[in-house]
């Protein structure tokens, strides 16, 4: 029971490595080093799959290979096939309930300890489809909309019956709206093309879209537009809806965060020094958006602390992951990813870090189960 309590943590993160795919040069590195001590510490590591590969690839004539084997068919295999139960199960849960996303990754999971994963690796893939899918359609939905009432605006500011047509604060309010239109495209043209350099082409065409929506003459996003269509996945649609009917009802509602109509400066130091500093941000942009003295410095002032923070943040979830302390490590992870959502090495560390300790208490109930007889005599 004891050995299931100090799995090595990062090294179960590399399980995967030693799936049925795994060739035959990799096998026979592990043969270099191969006795039954080796494929002992790999279980009790939690490294199933490379456990498995040392059994497999361990010469006939050693004197531990009746032993590994009997391992193998006693614990390894058993562990092997609980933990590939178990992740597909939950897969097909996710996948029957519309939760791609998560479908996705526990496919992922699943396939990791199948000898054939081919299938479930599909799966997976189709799962990838679906959860971009389902994200592009609501993007592009929501900026359809957006667009459409921004654009419906247009005559807004004519000069009504008994005042001049060029009267100057009417032509200056047109221009005003004008110039809001051309920076909105502007911002979807160059957000088009960081999301396309990013990888997500599906995203970057909801950007381009728009941006030929209130800008139809631009060249270049046609350009760009005809680059990200040729880079979108297979499988990925582009959805057909009319956008000027709104939202409709019944869709999943948000809960949104209330920010007060008006901030003061002092108010935002206030939160800096209390160490709140996401509310801060989101009271800065307000700042910033009613002109307010110096909003741009204290902005990038409150980035850079919670880059520094959400680093503390990180560093110290990876101190505990180290010492295997893996509740302490996700707790600090998720500090993180609060502060930096969009990190990609805080939010991965996360994200294996609890299926770790997901895999982890299945191995320890597997091991209180076999013990359970025993006690029971």
């Amino acid at each position: 029971m004891k050995r299931f309590a100090s799995y090595a943590m990062m090294a179960m993160l590399m399980s995967g490595c030693a799936t049925a795919g795994m060739d035959k040069l990799s096998l026979a590195s592990f043969s270099i080093f191969n006795n039954f001590a080796a494929v002992q510490k790999d279980f009790d590591k939690g490294r199933i799959m490379e456990a498995r590969a040392r059994v497999l690839s361990m010469d006939k004539n050693s004197e531990d290979y009746e032993k590994a084997r009997a391992f193998l068919a006693r614990k390894i295999e058993p562990a092997r096939v609980r933990l590939l139960n178990h992740y597909t199960a939950r897969a097909k849960r996710a996948e029957a309930n519309g939760e791609w996303y998560s479908a996705e990754q526990t496919y992922d999971q699943a396939a990791t300890f199948s000898l054939n994963p081919s299938d479930l690796q599909k799966k997976r893939d189709a799962m990838e489809v679906n959860f971009r899918q389902a994200r592009m359609n609501a993007l592009l939905k929501e900026r359809r909309i957006e667009d459409i009432e921004l654009l419906s605006h247009q005559n807004a500011y004519e000069a009504p019956k008994g005042v001049p047509v060029q009267d100057e604060i009417f032509v200056r309010k047109r221009e005003q709206f004008q110039e809001a239109i051309q920076t909105r495209a502007e911002l979807a043209y160059s957000e088009a093309k960081r999301f396309l350099r990013k990888g997500y082409p599906a995203v970057a065409y909801m950007e381009i879209e728009s941006h030929l929506r209130l800008d139809p003459q631009s060249e270049s996003g046609k350009s760009l537009q005809d680059e990200i269509k040729a880079a979108l996945p297979k499988g990925i649609v582009i959805p057909k809806f009319d956008a000027s009917k709104g939202s409709t009802s019944g869709e999943r509602v948000v809960q949104r965060v209330v920010l007060p109509k008006s901030v003061s400066a002092e108010q935002i130091q206030a939160l800096i020094k209390k160490g709140d500093l996401i509310t801060a941000r989101q009271y800065a942009t307000v700042y910033r958006r009613e002109g307010g003295k110096g909003a741009a410095k204290l902005l990038k002032q409150i980035q850079a602390a919670i880059t520094v923070e959400a680093q503390a943040k990180y560093n110290r979830g990876s101190l505990f992951y180290r010492k295997e302390n893996l509740d302490l490590a996700i707790k600090y992870w998720s500090e993180a990813v609060a502060l930096e959502p969009e990190n990609i090495e805080y939010s991965e560390s996360l994200r294996r870090a609890q299926q770790l300790k997901e895999h982890l208490e299945l191995l320890r109930q597997e091991a209180e189960s076999e013990q359970a007889p025993a006690k029971g005599q």
